[in-house]
C-alpha cells in the first residue's frame, strides 16, 4: 500500500497479519537448509536481520516491508518467507525497518522518507556484499518505496514486487507510480487493495503471477510466494552451480 499522511505505527487490531516468524518448512534446497540469522544496524539506525546460507552466497537481496499502520514489519510471516526462499537459493536476505519501525531510530514519515531508508539498505548491502550481485524484493507499501527508489535513479540487478495495489487503504481506486516495462509483481487473485485481473488491466506492461484464492495477505500461500519471488530473481541473480 502507498504512502498515507504521517502518524506514529500502530499494530493492527485486526490480527489479520502475525509480527511472529512463520514455522519451519521443509527447504525445496537441502543443500543449504543450514542458515542462520544474524542481527544487524544500518547507519546505526535501521533494525535489521541478515540470512546467510551454508554455501558461498552468489548475490544479496534486500527485503522491504509492508505498511507499518497496518502491522507491516520486517518480521511477518510473508517476509520470513521470502527471505527464506532466497536464502535456500544461496543469497544473503537483508531485511529491514523502516523509520520508527520496531528498534529502528527515527519517525513514521508516511512514506515521504522512507525511501531514503532503502537506499540506505542497499547501500549497506553493496558494502557487505561487495561485488555481489543485488536483487531488490517490496511487498505491499514496500513495493511502493522500491519504485520510488528506482525512479530516482537507485538500481538493482534484480527486481521482484508482491502485493501491489490499485487502491489505497480507503479501498480508494488510486494512480500508480512509475512501473518499468516487464517488471515482475505477485498479485493475490482476491487481493482487497486491486485484483490481480485490476492490476493487470492498470499495467499491462507489467508481468503479472496470480497466486490463487487469497487476498493481500496471502495466508496459507507465503511459501508460493517466496518461491515466486526467489524463481524470478534466479533468472539474473546467479545460483551456486550445485544448486538446481
Amino acid at each position: 500500500m502507498a504512502a498515507i499522511s504521517a502518524s506514529t505505527p500502530r499494530r493492527a487490531t485486526s490480527g489479520r497479519i502475525s509480527q511472529a516468524y512463520t514455522a519451519a518448512s521443509p527447504g525445496r534446497f537441502p543443500q543449504t537448509s543450514f542458515v542462520r540469522e544474524e542481527a544487524r544496524r544500518i547507519d546505526d539506525r535501521l533494525e535489521a536481520t541478515l540470512r546467510i546460507p551454508d554455501v558461498d552466497p552468489t548475490a544479496i537481496v534486500v527485503i522491504a516491508h509492508a505498511l507499518p499502520t497496518h502491522g507491516g514489519t520486517m518480521r511477518t510471516p510473508i517476509m520470513a518467507a521470502i527471505a527464506r526462499a532466497c536464502a535456500e537459493r544461496g543469497w544473503y536476505a537483508l531485511r529491514f525497518n523502516f523509520r520508527g519501525v520496531g528498534a529502528s531510530a527515527g519517525e513514521w514519515s508516511g512514506g515521504r522518507h522512507e525511501t531514503d531508508d532503502v537506499a540506505a539498505a542497499v547501500d549497506y548491502a553493496r558494502t557487505l556484499a561487495p561485488g555481489l550481485p543485488l536483487g531488490l524484493v517490496g511487498y505491499s507499501f514496500g513495493a511502493f518505496q522500491i519504485l520510488a527508489y528506482l525512479e530516482r535513479g537507485g538500481r538493482a540487478d534484480a527486481v521482484a514486487l508482491v502485493g501491489v495495489g490499485t487502491k489505497d487503504v480507503s479501498f480508494t481506486p488510486r494512480a500508480l507510480p512509475t512501473i518499468p516495462e516487464g517488471t515482475f509483481i505477485v498479485a493475490a487473485e482476491n487481493d482487497q487493495f486491486g485484483t490481480a485481473t485490476e492490476l493487470q488491466a492498470a499495467v499491462p506492461h507489467a508481468r503479472i503471477a496470480t497466486v490463487r484464492g487469497v487476498d493481500h495477505f496471502f495466508v496459507g500461500k507465503r511459501d508460493e510466494v517466496g518461491a515466486l519471488v526467489a524463481d524470478e530473481l534466479a533468472r539474473v541473480l546467479p545460483v551456486p552451480s550445485h544448486l538446481p
